[in-house]
């Protein structure tokens, strides 16, 4: 069974996200969760003192303890789980981002985005994966783990998050395509970022997981800053 804590202070909020979360699992009855509400960050923490949660659902202000506050806590502890942030502001977001959040809801919770963050963690899918050559053979490559791709006129390199680059002969619109990910941006017709791996962003340029930086033509800050904003929590 995977357990999911909730946490927020005002009676109204948790209940409604216990509703929520019922109506999820009743039109996912294969799915083996169980929801536990808390009103104070003290009663999430004398919690899992006694047992170990494979989720949670914070909303940003709960009392004296934030919901970032609580996050980081679960953080130190080594405690890789799944964190879902509640609020009424998306002042947080950079916070989310650090703590590396699951998801980021905005109250009122609409509940297909309730749903799909639902989706995101109690749903394990298969990697989708891009096929390269590599040496003699043939290697298969998660998509979720390139970084972006340059052109070079009828060559392509593709970076991956662990340095190992690609060169392959094809067309940018192929390898799009074989992507199969919303989250990849085509920069310029010289290359293809993957939103998720985006460190930072500036009016200017980009800076990219590895440290690269590249800079972003003219008119694009917004739609880019946008999309990153949008796919950093999916």
């Amino acid at each position: 069974m995977m357990r999911i804590a909730a946490c927020d202070d005002e009676e109204r909020s948790i209940n409604y996200v216990k509703k929520l979360f019922d109506d999820y699992i009743k039109e996912h009855p294969e799915i083996d969760a169980k929801l536990e509400t808390f009103t104070s960050t003290l009663e999430l923490m004398e919690a899992r003192d006694k047992r170990t949660f494979d989720a949670y659902i914070l909303d940003v202000f709960i009392d004296a303890q934030s919901g970032i506050d609580l996050a980081e806590s679960i953080r130190k502890d080594g405690d890789n789980a799944a964190i879902i942030f509640l609020t009424t502001s998306a002042f947080h977001y950079k916070d989310a981002f650090r703590l590396n959040a699951a998801h980021y809801l905005e109250k009122p919770t609409d509940p297909k985005e309730f749903n799909d963050a639902m989706d995101r963690i109690l749903n394990s899918e298969e990697e989708r994966c891009y096929a390269v050559k590599d040496g003699d053979g043939i290697r298969k490559v998660p998509v979720s783990d390139i970084m972006y791709i340059t052109s070079d006129d009828h060559y392509k390199d593709i970076v991956c998050r662990d340095g190992t680059t690609y060169l392959v002969r094809e067309t940018m619109a192929n390898i799009r395509e074989k992507l199969g990910e919303d989250y990849f941006y085509l920069l310029s017709n010289k290359m293809i970022i993957n939103l998720k791996r985006i460190l930072k962003i500036s009016s200017s340029e980009i800076t990219m997981e590895d440290g690269k930086t590249f800079p972003l033509p003219r008119g694009t800050y917004r739609t880019v800053s946008e999309l990153f904003l949008k796919y950093s929590f999916d």
